[in-house]
């Protein structure tokens, strides 16, 4: 390889891995402390937990240990995980997995996003440098489920809302073919359709499962990005709902 293109390589390669670090900087991935927001109506306070899929252990141990000291005041934690809980073939979960790959465009392992043996991120080669970890299950965040649960749609019932409103999920050759951890160029859903369903219509369903819920203390651990999205559907169902100073 000739120097020059030597040094582009490795100039572009230094970029994309500080492109990549600058990204889940952004994300909160290195954060350490979780920030807990509240919110009331007046009958319910809901405290949201901005969570991210990946990140450093001592944040997902402050989560535990916001989540212990809020079980104490009596409140109740709603949990994100959208696995499914019907019981389905082989194939039907590998049709499943393609189609919601198809939706948002990476390969979801059942690892998480981080694989750490393979010494990847979404497929994506990546150092892990600073000890990022996938998002513990919620049984090691402080989960009681005898009280607590997953308040969620499981992803072969959002997969069947999606297609109930723009139509069946089309797989091509490219789909089979792809291998997980390669680049998906295989023709992804647009993507304000995918939005609708993988936030709005979440956020609507876990909207909901607040208003209904009968303890009125409610810890709600879910993704950062769902805050904003959850909080205007709340307002549509009561308009009552408004941000309050943030829980310690």
């Amino acid at each position: 390889m000739k120097p020059r293109l030597l040094i582009t390589t490795a100039l572009l390669f230094i970029l994309c891995t500080s492109c990549l670090n600058l990204s889940l900087r952004a994300i909160g991935a290195y954060d350490t402390k979780a920030e807990p927001k509240a919110f009331t109506n007046n009958k319910k306070t809901m405290v949201f937990i901005p969570m991210h899929h990946i990140g450093l252990k001592e944040f997902y141990d402050d989560v535990h240990r916001l989540t212990d000291s809020l079980h104490n005041e009596g409140y109740i934690v709603l949990y994100e995980s959208v696995k499914t809980k019907d019981s389905l073939t082989d194939e039907q979960k590998k049709i499943l997995n393609l189609k919601l790959r198809k939706m948002v465009g990476v390969n979801i392992d059942t690892i998480g996003y981080l694989d750490t043996v393979n010494n990847r991120l979404m497929g994506r080669r990546f150092k892990n440098r600073k000890g990022l970890i996938n998002q513990p299950h919620p049984r090691l965040m402080g989960a009681d489920f005898s009280k607590d649960r997953v308040q969620d749609v499981p992803f072969n019932k959002l997969i069947a809302e999606y297609e109930s409103r723009y139509g069946e999920i089309m797989l091509n050759p490219c789909d089979y073919n792809l291998r997980p951890h390669e680049k998906y160029e295989c023709g992804k859903e647009p993507d304000d359709q995918v939005n609708a369903i993988i936030r709005g219509y979440r956020e609507e369903s876990l909207a909901k499962g607040i208003m209904e819920e009968e303890n009125d203390k409610i810890v709600v651990v879910y993704g950062a990005l769902h805050e904003w999205g959850l909080y205007k559907k709340l307002q549509a169902l009561d308009s009552t709902w408004t941000r309050v100073i943030k829980p310690n």
